[in-house]
């Protein structure tokens, strides 16, 4: 089995006079990678999960743009879960990790940078026996 990764990655913050900027950029860091898709996610409605599913080969980074969610890793052998709350806080997802977003706050707004560009049917593992199975297969 391949090592794969999540953990907590610093974005870019500028305190000006007017307001604070947040920065994302790949040259400069803290992304990865080249960016190749961003969306984001809003509305959940109250007790919604998202995600629930593992990427085959898209690597990521979600940003809590506004409120708070919890983000539940599981890469086959260890889970942990994030309580994302913090602009300046970006969790990175390796490839082939289970992913499921949940407890969010009714003003959450939770943004996705990616490195791939997102194929349907191709693209994810959505039952996690599968998911597991193909880890067996690595």
């Amino acid at each position: 089995m391949k090592d794969r990764k999540s953990y907590l990655i610093d974005i870019k913050a500028v305190q000006e006079y007017d307001g604070r900027l947040l920065v994302v950029e790949h040259n400069n860091r803290p992304i990865p990678f080249d960016i190749k898709r961003i969306f984001w996610v809003r509305d959940v409605i109250a007790g919604a999960r998202r995600g629930e599913h593992a990427t085959k080969k898209t690597k990521l980074v979600l940003i809590p743009v506004t409120g708070s969610c919890d983000v539940d890793v599981d890469d086959g052998t260890e889970k942990k879960t994030y309580h994302m709350d913090d602009p300046t806080k970006g969790l990175y997802i390796d490839e082939m990790i289970w992913r499921t977003m949940k407890n969010f706050s009714a003003d959450c707004v939770m943004m996705a940078i990616c490195d791939h560009v997102f194929a349907p049917g191709e693209e994810t593992y959505d039952d996690y026996a599968e998911f597991l199975e193909a880890l067996k297969r690595e």
